[in-house]
């Protein structure tokens, strides 16, 4: 039996939007589009949404959207300039995360379902952040969905603030197209995120 999140995924595909709520989507964007902005940082650091620059803040588990310019970009086949990162370490340079847009809809969705029992749960058996590290991923094929989205970014090269998405918002975020790919189209990431999982 399909669970919830892979269904949903597999009926948005079909462009049925109208399925998640569209003021939570444009709640989201409003965000995410104030996100490079000093004086909205400023004004809503203590909003139920927190913005951080500093990788100090982030929690290991956490989901956050950020801007971001890789070093070699020019070197890069291809990048996102705005990753959706489930944050896996942190380092003294930077972080290694799992940027979920390398993954079209329907496998985003079955990959957070897969992850989701890993979660830390709160005292309303609600999740908090997702326990997982590298070595658990890379430990069984049962995650396998996992390398084509572990990327490593430094904090130099970030260019805006982190936006947190809360669990409660986890479920919109997925579905949002709001990946920027450069150099290559998002079917064209997508296709080769898919041969990389099988092995190709």
């Amino acid at each position: 039996m399909e669970s919830k999140l892979t269904s949903l995924a597999k009926r948005l595909n079909k462009h049925q939007f109208n399925l998640l709520s569209q003021k939570s989507i444009e709640w989201l964007r409003n965000r995410i589009s104030n996100i490079r902005n000093p004086s909205v940082y400023s004004a809503q650091i203590n909003s139920e949404t927190k913005r951080h620059k500093s990788k100090n803040e982030l929690v290991k588990g956490g989901l956050y959207f950020f801007y971001y310019n890789p070093k070699y970009a020019n070197e890069l086949p291809y990048y996102d300039q705005f990753p959706l990162v489930l944050v896996l370490d942190i380092y003294p340079d930077g972080i290694l995360g799992l940027n979920i847009h390398y993954l079209p809809i329907i496998m985003r969705a079955a990959f957070l379902d897969k992850l989701l029992p890993l979660a830390q749960m709160n005292r309303n058996h609600q999740p908090e952040r997702i326990r997982v590290t590298y070595d658990i991923l890379n430990a069984t094929n049962k995650y396998k969905e996992f390398r084509p989205c572990v990327k490593k970014y430094l904090v130099s090269h970030m260019n805006s603030f982190f936006l947190e998405v809360l669990p409660t918002e986890w479920e919109t975020s997925l579905f949002l197209p709001v990946q920027q790919f450069r150099k290559k189209t998002s079917s064209q990431v997508w296709k080769e995120s898919i041969e990389s999982i099988k092995g190709k």
